[in-house]
């Protein structure tokens, strides 16, 4: 367990970084709403669909889950539907379209009780197009949740847009003949350049002088629990992690993240820099021209990934999330999720990936010269 500070907050402070390359600032997809459905597609083109409460026909009274329809743009093209709903102890489904079992099968255990794929994905997706409401029932009848399809076809549809599948032999509305082209989308490859694995970190001492100089101190109220994490070793530089907390709510915790640096011994007058932690894309809770805040942050020290997770309500049906990687230097997005109507979908839409690689192992892999002139 990390050392727990329960009295600091955060000032703003500079100090010398290594210099960096400059790197592309990652651009999230963008999540739309048609009427009873959101939508969404990431920076590789894969594309999710979701079912939202419908509020004018009795809300929550009869909503059990949401439904999901996953479509990836590459060569793969796999197509899934996935229904969220609660445990009942029904051990079989039928999915009901205006008055029409459409599909069938076996409730399994796990986070997906039912999960549609194949030629029967295809089915049921087209037939949730057309239609009007849908309700999952267990074999006796009994609803397990109902959902409104108004918005579905408006959903899927661009879905086919953003994907380049309309008038193809593969697009799930406006199908035609002509021979769909796989998008050629590159996720990004992150570079990390970790230190040494070491246990360092600042004194309370030192933590305390940055909480009396802090522009959040007006901002901490009750109490609140601060978070320093050792970032490895580096010849004789050592780095952390400081979490700091600057305000709280009802289910929101703000916290801004710095990074500290010594070089030295403190035996012999070495003390602990502070500067901000920079971030390839600024998390996107705090505002414009403000102090980047992380939400119920959380740190995974064994990858060094660094997530935020603001939701819009206690409920979690809508917010944004980010995880960052700590490449050396700077946190680098390597996931997105955002939702932001606040009607039921618990699972949020994927607007951003990026994958993430060692330095060493990439230089490894690298050809040389002579190899990359053949």
């Amino acid at each position: 367990m990390p050392p727990i500070i329960s009295t600091m907050v955060f000032m703003a402070m500079t100090a010398a970084t290594d210099a960096g390359t400059p790197l592309p600032v990652p651009v999230p997809g963008e999540v739309k709403v048609f009427k009873d459905w959101s939508v969404g597609c990431d920076n590789g083109g894969n594309c999710e669909a979701v079912s939202l409460v419908d509020d004018a026909s009795g809300g929550f009274n009869d909503w059990g889950g949401p439904i999901f329809i996953r479509r990836t743009a590459g060569r793969d093209d796999i197509l899934k539907i996935r229904v969220l709903i609660q445990d009942t102890g029904v051990s079989e489904y039928r999915i009901v379209i205006d008055g029409k079992v459409v599909e069938s099968g076996p409730i399994s255990q796990g986070d997906y009780p039912i999960e549609i794929t194949g030629d029967s994905a295809k089915k049921v997706t087209r037939a949730i197009a057309r239609g009007r409401k849908l309700n999952v029932t267990g074999p006796d009848g009994s609803s397990l949740t109902k959902i409104s399809l108004a918005g579905s076809m408006a959903a899927l549809r661009y879905i086919d847009r953003q994907q380049k599948r309309v008038y193809t032999r593969t697009a799930l509305i406006a199908k035609g003949r002509r021979t769909y082209r796989p998008q050629n989308t590159e996720i990004p490859l992150v570079e990390i350049n970790q230190w040494t694995s070491a246990k360092r970190i600042p004194a309370t001492t030192e933590i305390v002088d940055l909480v009396e100089n802090s522009v959040c101190k007006d901002n901490r109220f009750g109490v609140v629990e601060d978070q320093i994490f050792p970032l490895g070793q580096k010849d004789d530089r050592y780095r952390a992690l400081v979490l700091m907390s600057c305000g709280s709510g009802a289910y929101n915790f703000s916290s801004a993240a710095y990074i500290g640096e010594i070089r030295g011994d403190e035996k012999d007058g070495a003390s602990w820099a502070f500067r901000p932690a920079t971030y390839d894309l600024q998390p996107s809770w705090g505002g414009e021209g403000r102090q980047p805040l992380l939400v119920n942050a959380h740190w995974e020290e064994n990858r060094q990934i660094l997530s935020s997770f603001a939701k819009g309500r206690g409920l979690g049906d809508c917010g944004s999330a980010e995880s960052f990687i700590w490449d050396g230097e700077q946190f680098r997005l390597i996931e997105a999720s955002s939702m932001q109507e606040c009607r039921g979908a618990y699972e949020w839409i994927t607007t951003w990936r990026a994958t993430y690689k060692k330095a060493e192992t990439m230089a490894q892999q690298a050809p040389s010269s002579e190899e990359a002139m053949e």
